[in-house]
């Protein structure tokens, strides 16, 4: 007699009809009305005479850039690739599903004590807000969209038999490559992640001219 009971393998697992509710595993968007008001309360208050109090809001600037940035490269750049060409497509996805809201609200809080701290050392801060707009984008829509939506390709992929490949975007086997349903959930997914990276991407090119302009403010 066979015991039919699957193994508790200590990995996460999706019920196979439905995908699961991100929003419970999301971290309050919270860290966006915080940078908000960071920003606000910045904008009222004047900016102080005192050295002192200069050099202290020039350290927490570079401290908050250089989180963002550091945050941002490592995310983008090296964590995601590695993981990718690591693990099963289906074990990267939900890992990522639970990493993203966390750098987004990571970089909304970063980029905003940045804006906060130069606004007031009498810095313009327009670089520093395109950047928090297209955190803001990301965090708001576009990552928990990109997000549900692969979730229903999870489904869909499992009733095919496949999400086990090692860094692979679709099944190798053609014909489950080409199921319409699967067809229409890639195609939506592929857009939506492929503005959200873009965004993210341009937020990290503002941040080089940012970078570049801070130098050029900063005396040796």
């Amino acid at each position: 007699k066979t015991n039919s009971a699957k193994p508790n393998t200590g990995t996460m697992t999706e019920d196979t009809n439905t995908a699961i509710p991100v929003k419970a595993h999301r971290p309050l968007s919270q860290c966006l009305l915080l940078s908000l008001f960071i920003l606000i309360l910045a904008t009222s208050l004047a900016p102080p005479s005192d050295p002192r109090s200069r050099k202290a809001l020039l350290l927490l600037h570079l401290l908050a850039c250089a989180s963002w940035f550091g945050c941002s490269v490592w995310v983008s750049c090296v964590a995601g690739l590695v993981t990718f060409r690591a693990l099963p497509r289906h074990v990267f996805g939900r890992l990522m599903a639970r990493l993203f809201p966390v750098y987004f609200n990571f970089s909304a809080v970063t980029v905003s004590l940045a804006a906060a701290a130069a606004r007031g050392l009498g810095w313009p801060i327009a670089w520093l807000a395109a950047i928090l707009g297209t955190v803001a984008a990301n965090l708001l829509y576009l990552e928990p969209e990109t997000t549900r939506v692969m979730f229903l390709r999870h489904v869909v992929e499992r009733r095919l038999g496949t999400g086990h490949e090692v860094g692979q975007l679709k099944p190798s086997d053609p014909a489950k490559a080409n199921d319409p349903e699967l067809r229409a959930l890639t195609k939506k997914f592929g857009m939506l992640h492929g503005i959200s990276t873009l965004l993210n991407l341009m937020a990290m090119g503002f941040g080089c001219v940012w970078f570049s302009i801070l130098a050029q403010k900063i005396t040796v």
